[in-house]
């Protein structure tokens, strides 16, 4: 701790004597989005028409008739300073962002990120003007803009019509980089990422393109000499543009970040501090580098040890040992822009390993999830090598590991669809996720779980089946993924792990789980039986839903009681009227016979009593039809605990359990009655 407190102080004074002697004054604008969400809009300048939507902004609109449009989207917090506080040099910049142009009618036009001292969108700007200019101001110096194009389809005076370019004050590019030789096609539907820099001491902007696709990474750069300061004044604002023609696309940019880069060295300063640095170096140098040391050496010692146990006991023939350097550059260093998801285990990257040409994801574990202790460790080591064996048609396959520098990566399989959550929640579910597919999804989970409970060499306990751990391929077949709460249980006599506290997620835990701290076969069979709910329904299970058949679901002040997806379903089971309850979107498009047997399996997959629920065996030969399809009670039974001797009911109306920041409440969430000893 001595160790410790001193180097705090050493690097506190370091930082203080930096910030001295390194003082620099500049005008800074610096922000990230890594995604948008409707609470971002006070942070943009919308044209007419533009937006967010689906976590992206929508330069051009998106709905209704969208041919012949334009969009302007900028930043309206702050503009950028185009010189310096004390005007002695221009200010360098860097952004990076990720484009999506997806096609509607063939392609056409393009967008841009823009720089301009005029933020109103011009009139009559749309079709090959991009939202920078019209046919009448086309070239003027008033327009006050720099732009770099990203075009999708070639005008007049243009000989290609895939390419990036740089525009001043036109429409007209200068010096054209064609994208199509290096098969970078921005109009492909696929993100692209995009970095932009600014050097202004060179003068030149480098912008810096990458796409990936199935047959890897394709990358595209070009650099153009520029003074900014001949063609912007001062205050600049900084966004995008696009537009639309004949031909229709959407324009989106899905994630986005900006900073300045501070230039403003003078010639005296720099002269000072060839004098001063050197000495600071050297004094702070003879505080510190003991103390380091010490540091270091302890810190390492610990870390290679770990390394060398951990290594020694994952399976050498299991999964694929990575070095952190070829993770970090699969990922480029964990961008935020390659971000695919977070959960409670960590978080999801979009990686590209060029050693094994093939796309993956690379989930990197929290740091309140990675264990000091060699029990955690051991959990970690039996989980890889247990998860890397598993070979299921429905499994999310584990390719690889890496344990280095503090860091932990599992590196899984990718699959460009996504998760379930997103196409069942998202703008594309009538189009995409017909009964059929749905049906089969089910049936595909089902067979995943049948086969970790008594399928594999272990009995593996998933303990978190929810419709965002289920990725999907192109054949909508599911794939059971993120085995971050995952146990395995050794003996066959064994039917469930122990835990010290309730894991899991609200609306898919079994009631037991909050009584007993047990994961076990009955709350995946529970989990399992939500996730059909969810499917069919196409409802959030942590949603409340209002059911409107019954008058006894009114409250002694007459108004309607909400309830959550279990309860809501046995009201319609009870009152003959599952149908009712299959997803709207469908529009009737559906199997009667099986609409009715996911339904009735559901719910008896989440009676109460976990004895009364069906194997996941039972679950896989019900929905293929092997097997006659359950028969739950018309009633919800009342919720028993302990299962066997003397107990008492105990009435709680319209409460349920819920585990939250580490204990145990209740909740508005079910009108189910609990019974207990």
């Amino acid at each position: 701790m001595a160790i410790l407190h001193s180097t705090t102080f050493c690097f506190s004074f370091v930082a203080s004597l930096a910030l001295i002697i390194l003082d620099r004054t500049c005008s800074c604008l610096q922000f990230t989005y890594p995604s948008f969400d409707t609470p971002n809009k006070a942070d943009f300048n919308f044209s007419a028409g533009s937006g967010i939507a689906n976590g992206s902004l929508v330069i051009t609109p998106s709905t209704g008739d969208i041919s012949h449009r334009s969009g302007r989207v900028l930043y309206a917090r702050e503009t950028l300073k185009l010189w310096n506080s004390r005007r002695s040099a221009l200010t360098s910049f860097r952004t990076e962002f990720v484009l999506n142009i997806l096609p509607r009618n063939q392609t056409g036009e393009g967008m841009a990120f823009i720089l301009t001292n005029n933020p109103e969108l011009p009139t009559d700007s749309s079709g090959q003007w991009l939202g920078i200019c019209n046919n009448r101001t086309d070239g003027d110096p008033k327009n006050r803009i720099v732009a770099v194009e990203f075009d999708t389809r070639m005008s007049v005076n243009e000989t290609d019509g895939n390419h990036v370019g740089l525009d001043i004050d036109s429409i007209g590019s200068l010096d054209p980089y064609p994208l199509s030789n290096v098969s970078l096609i921005l109009s492909s539907g696929a993100d692209v990422q995009v970095r932009i820099t600014y050097n202004s001491t060179e003068q030149v902007l480098v912008a810096i393109l990458i796409q990936f696709d199935t047959t890897g990474a394709h990358y595209g750069s070009k650099a153009w000499s520029v003074d900014l300061s001949q063609f912007l004044f001062d205050d600049v604002y900084v966004g995008f543009a696009g537009s639309t023609g004949d031909f229709t696309e959407l324009n989106q940019i899905k994630s986005w970040n900006f900073a300045t880069i501070d230039d403003d060295i003078t010639t005296e300063r720099r002269h000072g501090r060839k004098v001063l640095l050197p000495l600071v170096a050297f004094i702070l140098f003879a505080m510190s580098s003991f103390l380091v040391f010490l540091v270091w050496r302890r810190s390492t010692r610990k870390r290679r040890l770990a390394y060398r146990n951990l290594e020694k006991m994952i399976d050498a023939h299991g999964p694929v040992k990575f070095k952190l350097k070829e993770l970090r550059s699969a990922t480029a260093n964990f961008s935020s822009s390659r971000k695919l998801g977070r959960g409670g285990f960590g978080t999801v990257y979009h990686g590209y390993l060029s050693s094994m040409n093939m796309e993956v994801a690379v989930k990197r574990v929290a740091a309140n999830n990675k264990s000091s202790s060699n029990r955690g460790e051991q959990e970690f080591v039996t989980e890889v090598n247990t998860i890397s064996k598993l070979s299921h048609r429905n499994l999310v396959k584990l390719i690889g590991w890496c344990h280095e520098g503090g860091e932990l990566l599992l590196v899984y399989e990718y699959f460009p669809m996504g998760s379930l959550d997103k196409l069942l929640y998202g703008g594309a579910r009538p189009a995409e996720l017909t009964w059929e597919r749905r049906y089969k999804i089910i049936c595909g989970v089902a067979s995943a779980l049948e086969y970790l409970h008594h399928g594999s060499s272990s009995r593996i306990l998933h303990r978190d089946v929810k419709a965002s751990n289920v990725m999907l391929d192109e054949e909508y077949s599911a794939r059971l993924g993120d085995f971050g709460l995952a146990r395995v249980i050794h003996l066959d006599e064994v039917t469930h792990h122990s835990t010290q506290a309730v894991a899991g997620t609200r609306g898919y835990m079994a009631y037991e789980c909050f009584f007993t701290g047990r994961a076990s076969l009955d709350t995946d069979v529970y989990a399992f039986g939500v996730f059909v709910m969810e499917v069919l329904t196409g409802r959030s299970p942590s949603s409340s839903v209002t059911y409107h058949n019954r008058q006894q679901e009114h409250d002694h002040d007459g108004r309607r009681q909400p309830m959550y997806i279990v309860d809501w379903m046995w009201r319609h089971y009870g009152d003959g009227t599952v149908l009712e309850a299959a997803d709207a979107v469908l529009g009737g498009a559906y199997d009667e016979a099986q609409v009715e047997r996911a339904a009735r399996l559901a719910l008896a997959c989440c009676h109460p009593s976990p004895r009364e629920r069906p194997s996941m065996r039972t679950a896989v030969q019900v929905l293929v039809g092997g097997a006659p399809a359950p028969e739950p009670p018309f009633e919800k039974p009342a919720f028993v605990w302990p299962p066997d001797g003397k107990r008492q009911e105990i009435e709680l109306p319209h409460v349920g359990v819920l585990f939250t920041g580490g204990q145990l409440s209740f909740c508005s969430m079910t009108s189910t009655s609990i019974t207990g000893r």
